[in-house]
């Protein structure tokens, strides 16, 4: 009995002591999100008319929403789930149709956007990425205080 009350009370514990602990790495979020901003990744050059890059850059976002940083977490997959709906629908639609599956999408798009804005303002204020530029890169190193 004893054992099983001392086992309950170690899961306890653990679980609160981690509870507050940022699992993931910052740094390596803003890796990955300045490869898939890069104006080579395939999220930037995928071609509708081509399933396979439109794939590559579904794959650049989940790699995108793979353990962000708790405080962008929420916006991130928000984000993520929204854009990957969007290029699964407008693939497998004919493109002519394209324009009206976009309008489809228009009352998600209007309530992501303090998502959307909050992920880029993330990418901008801590990995650095200057989206206004040809070549979103950063502007200047990686904060070194990232994983803090």
């Amino acid at each position: 009995m004893s054992k099983h009350l001392f086992a309950i009370a170690l899961v306890i514990s653990l679980t609160f002591a981690c509870s507050g602990e940022e699992t993931s790495d910052p740094l390596a979020f803003c890796e990955k999100f300045i490869t898939v901003a890069a104006p080579d990744s395939p999220l930037n050059n995928f071609d509708f008319n081509n399933a396979e890059s439109v794939e590559k850059a579904i794959m650049d976002l989940k790699v995108l929403s793979t353990d962000p940083p708790a405080a962008i977490a929420q916006n991130t997959n928000e984000v993520v789930d929204l854009y990957k709906s969007i290029l699964e629908a407008l693939v497998a639609s004919a493109p002519d149709d394209r324009p009206m599956i976009l309008l489809e999408f228009q009352n998600e798009i209007n309530e992501s956007i303090s998502s959307i804005e909050s992920l880029e303002n993330y990418g901008e204020t801590v990995c650095g990425i200057d989206f206004d530029e040809e070549s979103p890169a950063p502007t200047s190193e990686i904060p070194l205080d990232l994983n803090n």
